[in-house]
């Protein structure tokens, strides 16, 4: 018997927040039915998760292998010129990023599609800067999401100071994972020790009583290096989700 398929479907959102239109891909499991209702992993560079990170074609097969119940991805594609604007902590655009994201992403996804309304059910993902507005995103809304995925965070140090300020009211877990050599990353405002960020980041989450599972593995700052794990990420989220809850 052939394997069912994948589907990814591809919507073009125009944000009122962010003033110009922004792609979301969805990628559907096999078997997909519209009368059952579905977590949801929701993306930033949704585009790269897709294609570089190849997210959809691991959670289709770990699906049809039976490693994974069914799950929806939404993939929300980044304004290249415009990144660190959106998912710096104190981007020019970060406010209207994120209120694009809560306000207009959200509601047409979980309107259009058979999404799980529980905020246990959805998780949030990032790489780099994505991972600090995907802190940013949660930590600001935790009526929304339970659970992060943060790859190799660019923690800077107003991250590191907004995250120790801001009060957790509910509970969260996090994944979080680090290659071994960022120690040296070279970004547009210079060179960062994103290991040892990501160190700290572990320590303040843990004070504020995150679950956390944490890796340091051979790796640099590139998307090699995190596709290799991001099945291990979509096992993690399937422990959390307690799927036979859905």
């Amino acid at each position: 018997m052939d394997t069912p398929k994948r589907r990814i479907i591809g919507h073009t959102l125009y944000s009122a927040h962010l003033e110009e239109e922004r792609t979301v891909k969805i990628f559907l499991p096999p078997d997909y039915d519209e009368n059952k209702s579905y977590p949801i992993l929701y993306c930033h560079d949704g585009n790269e998760f897709f294609s570089h990170g190849r997210i959809a074609t691991f959670a289709a097969d770990l699906i049809a292998q039976g490693k994974l119940k069914p799950f929806l991805i939404a993939g929300i594609a980044v304004n290249h010129e415009r990144r660190a604007d959106d998912y710096a902590l104190f981007g020019q655009r970060n406010d209207a990023y994120t209120r694009f994201v809560i306000e207009e992403c959200i509601p047409f996804v979980e309107q259009s599609y058979a999404i799980h309304k529980e905020r246990f059910y959805r998780a949030m993902a990032g790489i780099s800067l994505g991972a600090v507005v995907t802190l940013e995103l949660v930590f600001a809304n935790p009526q929304l999401f339970e659970q992060l995925i943060l790859f190799s965070g660019a923690f800077y140090q107003e991250v590191l100071t907004y995250v120790n300020r801001i009060p957790l009211t509910h509970k969260m877990s996090a994944y979080m994972i680090v290659g071994e050599q960022e120690q040296d990353v070279e970004t547009p405002s210079g060179h960062y020790n994103f290991l040892q960020a990501n160190r700290e980041m572990k320590a303040l989450l843990e004070d504020k009583a995150l679950q956390i599972t944490y890796q340091e593995k051979t790796g640099t700052h590139i998307w090699g290096f995190w596709q290799k794990y991001i099945p291990e990420v979509l096992m993690w989220l399937h422990q959390k989700w307690h799927f036979e809850e859905v």
